[in-house]
């Protein structure tokens, strides 16, 4: 079955202007409406129903696009989403990128054809990618967790440079001298504020940083990295749960004693967190108020009240102590 993306690349124009033409939403050149309704004839597009009442009857009903719904803190967001949303009485579709753009397009796609009067979404794109596509979607969007900082589109974030900024504070007062640093994705809002918070805590501390990628397998790679590492870090902030159940699982399987030395520290407060031995001090970031927030912000772009571009919720860092351990004093500084 054909899809909006294939009418516009046979017709050569944007799938924003496709939906345009099947919408109504924006006024097109005759010449290139023509040329798309016969595209659309050829490939036997047919447009939703749904999508085709878009922007002249609500439908109450909203897009909730996760960027991995394998990640827990995904599922926290949707339920502040469900219950406002609810309230409001509108209706949830849900939906899911896979940290993947292409699967992001095709994600925002289906939902304006099924007529969603706005989109919550965990952009994909990074600074390094083309995120021009996010202006043209012809629904409002409230973004959440990750912002498009060059881009007028609202985002909900937190405070998490600050929290992990307090956590290496926080070790670096009980004695601890050496400091790792698991990142996320390249590119990303978080992990770029995450990274930043840690680089200014341990200016003057010895440090190593791995590049992660937000997935439970990077958790993996980063264990191997840091079990080998000629002189492991005493404290590791890990900067998403995904990957701090990699490294975790991987450590207590091949590398027990080494974990047994180390302090981790994590975003959100999971409860298997609180479970294993040594506990993980965590970053809880506030999920449950992000998609709360988040769906507030796009009922009222939805009315036509504007909003702030970044609403900013602050974090708790939870440290957890384990009396057994001692801190290591090596003078030699992280490779």
């Amino acid at each position: 079955m054909a899809t909006i993306r294939d009418v516009a690349k046979r017709a050569g124009v944007s799938t924003a202007t496709v939906s345009h033409v099947i919408n109504g939403t924006r006024p097109v050149a005759e010449k290139t409406r023509n040329h798309v309704l016969q595209v659309m004839k050829e490939l036997n597009f047919v447009p939703s129903a749904l999508g085709r009442g878009l922007r002249k009857n609500t439908l109450r009903t909203i897009g909730f696009i996760a960027a991995d719904m394998a990640n827990p803190f995904f599922a926290q967001v949707f339920r502040g989403v469900e219950t406002v949303a609810r309230a409001a009485h509108y209706t949830v579709i849900v939906s899911h990128s896979d940290e993947d753009t292409i699967h992001e397009e095709e994600a925002i796609q289906n939902l304006v054809a099924k007529g969603v009067d706005g989109i919550l979404l965990a952009p994909v794109r990074t600074e390094n990618d083309d995120t021009t596509f996010y202006s043209q979607i012809p629904v409002p969007v409230v973004t959440f967790d990750r912002q498009l900082t060059h881009l007028a589109v609202p985002a909900v974030t937190t405070d998490s440079q600050q929290a992990v900024f307090e956590a290496v504070e926080f070790f670096k007062k009980q004695g601890h001298k050496r400091f790792g640093f698991i990142t996320g994705r390249q590119g990303l809002s978080t992990t770029k504020n995450r990274l930043e918070g840690f680089l200014k805590a341990t200016e003057h501390a010895e440090r190593c940083i791995f590049h992660g990628d937000s997935r439970y397998d990077g958790g993996v790679k980063a264990a191997h990295w840091l079990a080998q590492h000629p002189n492991m870090p005493t404290v590791v902030v890990i900067s998403n749960n995904l990957m701090a159940m990699g490294l975790v699982y991987t450590m207590q399987h091949n590398y027990s004693n080494q974990l047994a030395s180390l302090i981790l520290v994590t975003l959100d407060d999971e409860p298997w967190t609180s479970f294993i031995q040594p506990p993980l001090s965590v970053i809880s970031q506030p999920t449950y108020d992000i998609g709360r927030t988040a769906v507030e912000l796009l009922l009222k772009r939805i009315t036509g009240i504007d909003v702030p571009l970044c609403t900013t919720l602050p974090c708790t860092f939870i440290p957890r102590l384990s009396p057994q351990r001692n801190i290591k004093d090596v003078s030699q500084g992280c490779n």
